[in-house]
């Protein structure tokens, strides 16, 4: 008779984690990053963060809110071996946005929240500390504009 494995914290829509249990999930380089990630993202100014579910698509997931906005500045996706950060970007900041020095995957994942495509959210791999100061200059700008 096999044996029932029980859902993963991450994905069970009904029983909502703690953010320090989520991160216990994240495996290797990716715990550093999250660290990381926090740290830097609360350092932008007044962040609260919160643990909110985003479907099937993120399951639970780490959600870093302004008081200026009503959607989250970025969440962290923290799926075990690839931590992702995800931030909704309205076409009027990425207007604005200079992206000449941004790295590749960066400027990849930005792409994601303009036409053609039918999301507003960029989304990026995060699953090294050296990804998280990549993906922080987008949103130190993003925080800026948004409380400005």
């Amino acid at each position: 008779m096999a044996k029932y494995a029980p859902p993963s914290i991450w994905t069970h829509e009904f029983n909502k984690p703690t953010v320090e249990g989520l991160r216990k999930l994240l495996l290797n380089d990716c715990k550093k990053a999250f660290d990381k990630s926090s740290s830097k993202i609360h350092a932008l100014g007044d962040i609260s963060e919160d643990v909110i579910w985003f479907g099937d698509c993120w399951f639970w997931t780490i959600a870093f809110m302004t008081e200026h906005s009503k959607q989250p500045l970025a969440i962290v996706v923290p799926f075990e071996e690839d931590m992702q950060i995800a931030s909704p970007m309205s076409h009027e900041f990425i207007e604005q946005l200079s992206t000449r020095r941004l790295k590749r995957f960066v400027r990849d994942g930005i792409e994601l929240a303009m036409p053609p495509h039918e999301t507003t959210w960029a989304v990026w791999s995060a699953a090294t500390p050296a990804a998280v100061e990549d993906i922080m200059p987008v949103l130190k700008s993003l925080y800026k504009f948004t409380t400005e």
